[in-house]
């Protein structure tokens, strides 16, 4: 199967909404990249499905030949969906119903990016607020742990005393620990407050280079800590740290900003709206 075909599959879906939804009407001041019949493909176009390409590809560029072959799949959606047009398959209810659902999704997303979202703020004094109720999210210290858990108390103390009498903790973890972590010798990744459940948390935490502690009862079972080592962050780690932890606030903060707004304007939509809503029909 050649490259064509292998990105064909790919892209192919991505086709329908930009296909169904294309517009003979365009400014005359954009480029046209091909004529199809009576349509025109414009550089928007081709824009709009590299964006959704790139989606697929997480971020990573599109080179010049995948925007020949975006291009050239582009048109062969487009002599497809003209031709299912002629055979009036676009009035089919289950199609008619798809093309309702693409209409609606890409006008809503376009009326919340130009009318929403651009009065959406965050202050940077909401974002401080933020961190003040939620000290956690900014770590000073994070802590490497090995552990071992098992399903009974009885168990839990056998094991116990065993790392009392010198046995090693990794081999107990490998053979008889109920954690994923058991074939790492029960070595987890770093952690930080707010990582881990309380119980296990106030624990770890006290706890001191190469001790291990009781048994912890957990919903899971039967948790035996070792703590392997606690870094201490720089005040520059912790400045960068808070940088990105204060973006993802940011983002996290607008979505749900614009939702609110979007939910309230729906409402307020609502009242001026007929609309009859027949859940008992629903199948």
């Amino acid at each position: 199967m050649g490259r064509k075909s292998l990105f064909f599959g790919t892209t192919i879906f991505l086709l329908g909404l930009f296909v169904v939804l294309a517009s003979q009407l365009f400014s005359e001041s954009e480029t046209i990249l091909a004529k199809v019949g009576e349509m025109v493909v414009t550089q928007r176009d081709l824009d709009d499905l590299i964006n959704k390409y790139t989606q697929i590809k997480r971020g990573q560029p599109v080179t010049a030949e995948e925007k020949k072959i975006l291009l050239d799949n582009f048109i062969i959606g487009t002599v497809l969906s003209t031709e299912a047009e002629k055979e009036k398959m676009d009035q089919k209810p289950d199609v008619k119903s798809k093309l309702k659902v693409y209409r609606a999704e890409v006008l809503m997303q376009e009326y919340v990016n130009t009318k929403i979202q651009p009065s959406v703020t965050v202050t940077d004094k909401e974002i401080e607020e933020k961190l003040r109720e939620n000290p956690n999210l900014g770590p000073k210290e994070t802590l490497t742990l090995k552990e071992i858990l098992v399903k009974t108390e009885k168990e839990a103390n056998e094991i116990y005393e065993q790392l009392k009498g010198g046995k090693d903790f990794s081999t107990i973890a490998s053979e008889k620990s109920l954690a994923p972590t058991n074939i790492y010798g029960g070595r987890k990744r770093p952690v930080s407050r707010g990582q881990m459940p309380k119980a296990l948390e106030e624990v770890a935490f006290n706890l001191k280079a190469n001790e291990f502690s009781k048994p912890i009862k957990t919903d899971e079972g039967y948790y035996i800590l070792l703590l392997v080592d606690k870094k201490e962050r720089s005040p520059e780690e912790i400045k960068r740290f808070e940088e990105d932890i204060k973006d993802k606030i940011r983002k996290i903060e607008i979505s749900k900003k614009t939702q609110e707004m979007v939910e309230n304007k729906a409402e307020e939509l609502k009242k001026s709206t007929k609309i009859e809503v027949y859940y008992d029909r629903i199948q």
